[in-house]
């Protein structure tokens, strides 16, 4: 019991992956694992669509990572009827390169699985404010699912996000909270009775009145 709060207190800081939904279809398998955090930056949601061939061996394999709060949003869409299009670019920046991740999901009427979903893994760089653009497409997989598997898929990850979300409630809230200190001079002072200096006068000021001339004693 000792070493298992041990465990326990040693990983509550880090990501952890667990698979919350997996779809399987004749040469491709889709995976998506939460990667739930206390920090809301931190917070995502991994996609791993792998293409394999007919002795199960994996050829193609592409990854991307969205943001948990941002998927939320789109499986309501999904769920409600209201969705489109959407698309999330992500990359990272190694030691030896650039790698750029870019996601869409669309839905299009036009095929028996209206739901397309696509992810691209290739070489990037780097713009001014800190994104990551795609430059060259590396890898690359496209995956139609039903209108019943798209709203499988969403609501297994939007009830397990906000499951997760309940219970880990009040340490999300410790953990963003911000401790402001109030400095002593932001604090109201009242102004020495002893002092000489002339009181600042701060209200309107008063018209002068008009004097009557009288007239002088014939």
């Amino acid at each position: 019991m000792i070493v298992s709060n041990n465990i326990n207190m040693t990983t509550a800081n880090a990501l952890t992956r667990v698979q919350v939904y997996k779809h399987i279809t004749r040469d491709r398998v889709l995976d998506v694992s939460e990667m739930l955090s206390l920090e809301p930056k931190r917070s995502k949601i991994a996609f791993t669509l792998v293409e394999f061939d007919d002795s199960h061996k994996a050829t193609v394999r592409v990854k991307h990572y969205a943001d948990a709060a941002d998927f939320k949003l789109v499986c309501w869409d999904i769920l409600y009827g209201n969705f489109d299009e959407w698309a999330d670019y992500k990359g990272t920046i190694y030691d030896d390169g650039i790698q750029a991740r870019t996601l869409s999901l669309r839905k299009d009427t036009k095929y028996r699985q209206p739901f397309v979903l696509k992810i691209d893994n290739g070489h990037g760089e780097t713009l001014s404010g800190g994104a990551v653009k795609m430059v060259d497409i590396r890898d690359s997989l496209t995956l139609l699912l039903s209108e019943f598997e798209a709203r499988k898929l969403a609501q297994t990850v939007l009830d397990y996000i906000r499951d997760w979300e309940t219970i880990n409630f009040r340490r999300r809230q410790e953990a963003m909270t911000v401790v402001i200190p109030v400095a002593e001079h932001l604090q109201p002072t009242l102004p020495s009775l002893e002092s000489d200096s002339e009181p600042v006068i701060t209200e309107e000021p008063v018209a002068p009145r008009s004097r009557r001339r009288t007239a002088k004693a014939a």
